[in-house]
């Protein structure tokens, strides 16, 4: 599976080499398998008619399991007025399907942007990595986990590769943008993602939820992983 990466301006072609011992590596890791469980659960309480606004509490502490940095006191500030507007907007906006975002009217799209913006930068303890830790939960088809590192790995922002994963910088102006590459990745590699969902057995996984957990080992969970337990990819 090849994945495009940009690089000084340019596109890369980055080959994503034995994902299936990636995601099965990662399902191994306690917090991450108990995300990826809960990210189900949330999803099939919304099938059975629940609204993802309500389910907001569940989803914050959950987000923790994946290294989220919000604050118990920024999930507060989160469920209140005027933050909690801003959760309604994303909820209204944004899709269910990567196709349905990359075909999103621009009107749409600043109104996501701005919602972010309101939730990322406009609460003290909060962050863009720590947003997206809990729309993963929530709208998981078409939200990726935007650490340093992913966007580092994908567009090169910022562009050092951070040092460690627990001081998050990236600003809130590149969910857009990394929406984008990562709709784009999950309508490119759709097959091959699909399969690899179906084919894993540790826990419930879909296309695009494949490809993001994939992203983190790519971009970070690697430096995790004993010495030789899977190449990285070229």
């Amino acid at each position: 599976m090849n994945l495009t990466r940009t690089r000084n301006g340019a596109s890369i072609d980055w080959e994503l080499l034995a994902p299936e011992a990636k995601l099965t590596w990662r399902a191994s890791l306690p917090g991450a398998r108990t995300y990826d469980e809960s990210a189900h659960v949330l999803r099939c309480l919304q099938a059975s008619g629940s609204h993802a606004i309500d389910l907001l509490p569940l989803a914050f502490p959950s987000s923790w399991l994946v290294n989220a940095k919000a604050s118990s006191r920024a999930f507060r500030r989160w469920i209140a007025a005027p933050a909690r507007a801003a959760w309604t907007t994303l909820f209204d906006a944004l899709p269910q399907s990567p196709e349905e975002w990359l075909e999103l009217p621009e009107s749409r799209r600043t109104e996501v942007s701005g919602a972010v913006t309101v939730l990322a930068d406009g609460v003290e303890g909060a962050s863009l990595a720590a947003v997206t830790k809990v729309l993963a939960l929530l709208r998981p088809e078409v939200v990726c986990l935007m650490d340093d590192a992913a966007l580092w790995f994908a567009l090169e922002n910022p562009a050092v590769c951070p040092v460690n994963a627990d001081s998050p910088t990236a600003p809130s102006s590149l969910f857009v943008p990394m929406l984008d590459w990562f709709a784009e990745s999950v309508v490119l590699e759709a097959e091959t993602l699909d399969a690899l969902a179906e084919s894993h057995s540790e826990v419930i996984l879909d296309g695009s939820q494949a490809l993001d957990r994939l992203l983190w080992v790519e971009s970070w969970g690697h430096r995790l992983a004993k010495a030789g337990s899977f190449p990285v990819g070229a």
